[in-house]
């Protein structure tokens, strides 16, 4: 039992990364909210700071997509189109992949 609780912290202190590869996440993690900003707002036909906004705050578990659509449907009083809310899928879908992959990246630093 002991030597699984060994195994356990040596493989948290793994995962543990420097402050300079946590700021290049964040730094990563910026961009793809940008982007993601950036895609929807076009595919959408409104301002970038109305997608922003509607994008849950840092830190909470919330599906930004999710959240956008519901407020871009709040604002027109009738559901986005299937195409749409799929491109809005794929975007985030997009948004979490360069997420990861950054987070992958910064452990190779």
């Amino acid at each position: 039992m002991a030597g699984l609780c060994l195994l356990a912290g040596t493989a948290l202190a793994a995962d543990a990364l420097t402050p300079g590869q946590v700021a290049y996440v964040e730094a990563q993690t910026r961009k793809a909210d940008a982007h993601f900003v950036h895609t929807v707002a076009y595919l959408a036909g409104r301002p970038e700071s109305v997608i922003r906004k509607a994008m849950p705050t840092e830190g909470r578990i919330a599906d930004p997509a999710g959240r956008v659509i519901a407020v871009l449907e709040a604002e027109r009083k009738e559901p986005l189109p299937e195409d749409l809310r799929n491109q809005i899928t794929a975007a985030e879908a997009v948004r979490r992949m360069s997420i990861a992959n950054a987070r992958e990246a910064a452990a190779r630093r």
